[in-house]
């Protein structure tokens, strides 16, 4: 839907782009909803964790809609080593 501009279930290119995913954290306040990834996710504390906000792209005409993250590369863990050498 992003890159065409049109939506993928009916074909409609009414399309709302880029609304913010809104979470509710402790105390019911507003927060962007996020997602993350840990690159020592066995670790019990300072587990390295990368995150970026969420937004969301939403057909006008029949509801469905897209999540996206707004900075894919700040969230992407390295190859894992092949432990060959």
């Amino acid at each position: 839907m992003k890159r065409t501009g049109k939506c993928p279930k009916c074909g409609s290119g009414d399309i709302i782009a880029d609304a913010k995913a809104i979470d509710r954290g402790h105390g019911n306040a507003m927060r962007d909803l996020s997602v993350a990834t840990f690159r020592k996710p066995e670790a019990l504390l300072f587990k390295q964790k990368s995150e970026t906000t969420v937004s969301a792209w939403v057909c006008a005409e029949c509801g469905y809609l897209e999540f996206y993250a707004d900075h894919p590369a700040d969230i992407k863990l390295p190859a894992p080593s092949t432990g060959r050498g």
